[in-house]
């Protein structure tokens, strides 16, 4: 009776790693998944919008990078008939104080047609946008931020504004003048800890 030869390898059993060794590991995966992210988060940055789409019934800004407000008074500029939220702007700021800030030249029918108000983070910015929108009935709305703050404020409007509602957003990114490794870090960072903060 023929008999079978099997191929036998023999691999030397790993030795312990005890708490240090498997703190390291764990470590280094982390510190790998976070750098991984980190290159994703800036590989899918989205490029800043050119026109605005059309229907849009308001259209928002979150104060708090370089380029927002004056891109949104740029549209009112350019014909935008809706009405127009500023949200995140100091308690005490007026409208006036903010449109000093830039160059833009509205007609008082334009800043009539304004709203600001003192949300102090993205997510009471989110809260802002809600209630703004329920008021004004609206369905269809633009949000005008920062390329970097895209991804956080589609996670927030995801988490805090029930499909049920019947809003339609469309983010409107702009490219700011800090879009340096320190802010994409301090983003990045937010945007992790987004789902744990209220």
């Amino acid at each position: 009776m023929a008999s079978n030869n099997y191929l036998s390898l023999h691999f030397p059993a790993p030795p312990p790693l005890g708490w240090c060794g498997r703190l390291f590991v764990i470590s280094s995966l982390l510190a790998t998944a976070y750098l991984v992210g980190f290159a994703l988060f800036i590989v899918f940055m989205p490029p800043p919008f050119t026109t605005l789409p059309p229907n849009l019934q308001g259209l928002v800004t979150f104060t708090g990078g370089s380029g927002r407000v004056e891109a949104t008074l740029a549209q009112i500029q350019e014909g935008f008939k809706g009405q127009v939220l500023i949200s995140g702007s100091h308690a005490t700021t007026t409208l006036t104080e903010i449109l000093a800030e830039t160059s833009a030249h509205l007609t008082r029918e334009e800043r009539r047609r304004i709203m600001h108000d003192a949300a102090q983070t993205t997510r009471e910015n989110i809260t802002s946008l809600r209630v703004w929108a329920g008021y004004h009935h609206f369905t269809h709305i633009g949000v005008i931020t920062s390329t970097y703050h895209t991804a956080r404020v589609r996670l927030l409007l995801w988490m805090h504004i029930p499909r049920s509602e019947g809003l339609s957003v469309t983010i409107l990114p702009v490219q700011p003048a800090d879009a340096g490794l320190k802010p994409l870090l301090r983003e990045y960072n937010k945007l992790l800890l987004a789902p744990f903060l209220r």
